[in-house]
């Protein structure tokens, strides 16, 4: 037997079609069988672990997002619609680029479109489009591997001075929720940016880890380097148009807007042109790390301009003081904003069952 299971393609980040990151979605229909059938989890699987792997590999773009259709949540307002995040190799907990374009592609459905907001489901936690944060700075990484990757071996056409914190240098490190961290390479301006070269030949053997396991404990999982610049951009900011109108532009609390340039890199030579958790990762940071660094922080994040793919990605941040005896900073809660324009839809057949021997001997099984 086959099943024919409908998918759409959006490009997230952007209004304009083929810029912007690529996201796949595929639409699972759960039929109702008892007064649990809100629940995916409490009803047989559309798909399997493994034929959801072996569908995101077939797109092989950076993510593919599975949304869960339930009578519950078809018909109510208030029930989320649960998500799952597929790479080509793995499930993920939680990305933002698949996020922003499942809640884009909800809140334009015909079916949908009058409803206000849409809670989303992830394995990192209930999102109401607002990122699950369970945010940590680690201690700064520094190694032989990171010291290679920057050395001109692997970077020709950088120079030690294109890195703020030279060659040799530690890294900070954050992550966004459990799973999901980032090494935040500061470089000196766009320029050096611009010449940075894919990950090739470094770590392959782990795909998606530039980062040792020890390093990170049990925080460890996914990870990447993210490399950034502050912009000096004066150009005009539209991002943040209609939304937050309420907000006081005399009020110390409300920092202006600060505009980064960024590339995401993976081992293997994989970029990635928008990268929402890893952005989401580094403006938490920046903002923690500011001498005034208590209120509300928006950021506009430009990546994939490299790639021909210029994608604008906005980040909200909110930092407080704790109430303990050394008032630490926390960051208490990151949006993500974005938009996201359709791109092609179809009809994705597969076979009912599928036997695990049919995927790589790299890929997820975790059923």
């Amino acid at each position: 037997m086959t099943l024919s299971i409908p998918f759409h393609t959006v490009d997230v980040f952007t209004q304009t079609r083929f810029l912007g990151n690529p996201l796949a979605i595929v639409l699972l229909h759960h039929p109702s069988f008892s007064s649990d059938s809100s629940h995916p989890k409490k009803q047989p699987p559309v798909l399997t672990q493994h034929q959801k792997q072996l569908i995101a590999r077939e797109f092989n773009l950076s993510e593919t997002v599975f949304i869960h259709v339930t009578q519950s949540n078809y018909d109510d307002p208030s029930a989320p619609f649960a998500i799952d995040i597929f790479t080509a190799t793995e499930e993920l907990p939680f990305a933002g680029h698949p996020t922003i374009g499942a809640g884009c592609f909800l809140a334009g459905h015909e079916r949908w479109r009058d409803r206000k907001e849409f809670r989303l489901d992830t394995r990192a936690g209930l999102v109401k489009l607002r990122i699950p944060i369970d945010f940590k700075t680690h201690p700064p990484y520094g190694s032989t591997l990171l010291s290679t990757l920057k050395s001109s071996l692997c970077q020709p056409q950088l120079e030690p001075g294109d890195y703020l914190n030279g060659v040799d240098g530690s890294e900070p490190v954050a992550s966004i929720v459990k799973g999901m961290s980032f090494v935040l390479m500061q470089l000196r301006d766009e320029g050096s940016l611009s010449r940075i070269q894919p990950l090739v030949g470094i770590n392959d053997a782990v795909p998606g880890s530039l980062i040792p396991d020890e390093h990170l404990g049990d925080w460890k999982g996914f990870s990447s380097l993210y490399a950034f610049v502050v912009s000096r951009s004066t150009e005009s900011n539209a991002i943040f148009d209609d939304i937050y109108d309420d907000v006081d532009p005399v009020n110390p609390l409300i920092h202006p807007i600060i505009r980064l340039r960024t590339r995401m890199f993976q081992s293997g030579g994989f970029e990635d042109p928008a990268t929402g958790s890893a952005a989401s990762t580094l403006c938490g940071w920046f903002a923690s790390q500011q001498q005034n660094a208590v209120g509300r922080w928006r950021f506009e994040v430009i990546q994939g301009v490299e790639m021909g793919r210029e994608s604008r990605i906005g980040v909200v941040v909110d930092v407080e003081r704790e109430a303990n005896v050394n008032g630490d900073v926390v960051v208490r809660k990151i949006e993500l904003v974005g938009g996201a324009v359709k791109i092609m839809e179809g009809m994705v057949d597969i076979a009912s069952t599928q036997h695990q021997s049919n995927l790589p001997d790299n890929a997820v099984k975790n059923e």
